[in-house]
């Protein structure tokens, strides 16, 4: 194993998520690569994106998914009406015109049947990786995986965790705060690649966490 490689948020960015795959990190067989969740919305490729994903792993790239909040919003949308017009709000429109559908139920069983097999953690020697991070009030912060998708804590507790530090996606922030965070319990890499509008964000990030190399790509949508 070469490098193992922690990917951030790429919300439907699939030409900078190819861009940083084979330009920026030039992956190889060799690497394991994690992605942290949020596939899909806001951005306009979300099938291409989940395309290229279940293609490599086709390939025999060695590619681990974690689920994101917006994969959440997406499945839960099927059963309930009032969690579809939710999630319309939060860029669920963008990921129906990619799939051609006007329901996420007619989107292609292969694709839900991925994002229906998701993690929700993994762990590895030195890191845990979550989405968006654990509820550490609790005893045992991987029991409660309903709120490992959607919770935003700054403060970590490495000591119910074996003493591991935990790589989060989730809640954009800029280059300079991610490069921050690198030494510290708490590794960021969500650097909003689909805000390209903002300054300080528009990348999307990948961190070799053998040797904590940083690579990322601004948004090319």
């Amino acid at each position: 194993m070469d490098r193992v490689l922690a990917i951030g948020d790429i919300h439907g960015c699939y030409k900078t998520l190819k861009s940083l795959l084979f330009k920026s990190i030039l992956i190889t067989k060799q690497d394991k690569i994690i992605f942290l969740g949020d596939y899909v919305d806001r951005g306009p490729d979300s099938k291409k994106v989940l395309k290229l994903i279940l293609d490599l792993i086709k390939d025999g790239f060695d590619i681990e998914c974690l689920i994101g909040n917006h994969e959440i919003m997406l499945l839960n949308s099927i059963k309930s009406p009032i969690e579809y017009k939710n999630w319309l709000k939060y860029g669920g429109k963008e990921t129906l015109n990619s799939f051609g559908v006007l329901h996420p139920k007619n989107i292609k069983i292969k694709y839900l049947t991925f994002l229906n097999k998701l993690k929700y953690f993994i762990e590895l020697d030195d890191f845990l990786l979550v989405h968006g991070g654990l509820n550490f009030k609790i005893e045992n912060p991987l029991e409660d995986k309903e709120s490992m998708p959607w919770i935003r804590n700054n403060s970590v507790n490495i000591e119910k965790i074996g003493n591991k530090r935990i790589v989060v996606g989730h809640t954009p922030h800029s280059l300079k705060d991610i490069k921050k965070s690198l030494n510290s319990d708490r590794i960021l890499v969500d650097g909003g690649c689909v805000y390209k509008e903002r300054e300080d964000l528009g990348y999307l990030v990948a961190l070799d966490l053998k040797n904590m190399d940083l690579y990322y790509r601004k948004n090319k949508e």
